[in-house]
């Protein structure tokens, strides 16, 4: 099946999603939040909650994030030291943002 220009467009924006999503977890951790619930997680990486559960499961199985219960029954969400390392590799890759 031959790439399309409309699934190359999606390709790109799964790409920036993803980017943005383990920036958020970063920033996160920065400012002394190690996990970030999911409706947090959401808000500040502006991803629709369905977006946001695809990619996490995708994340999850790379072991870039975890996903932990936390109080009061909240998931949380928290980057690994392998979504870390793979987070400053796509800031290096020579990419701006």
């Amino acid at each position: 099946m031959a790439d399309t220009p409309a699934h190359d467009n999606d390709l790109a924006q799964a790409e920036q999603d993803l980017a943005r999503l383990l920036q958020t977890l970063a920033d996160g951790r920065q400012e002394g939040r190690e996990s970030l619930s999911l409706a947090r997680l959401a808000k500040r990486s502006t991803l629709p909650m369905s977006a946001l559960l695809r990619y996490l499961s995708v994340l999850t199985e790379a072991g870039w994030v975890s996903l932990e219960d936390g109080e009061r029954g909240l998931q949380l969400v928290r980057l690994t030291a392998a979504g870390v390392a793979q987070l400053d590799s796509l800031s290096t890759s020579g990419d701006p943002q």
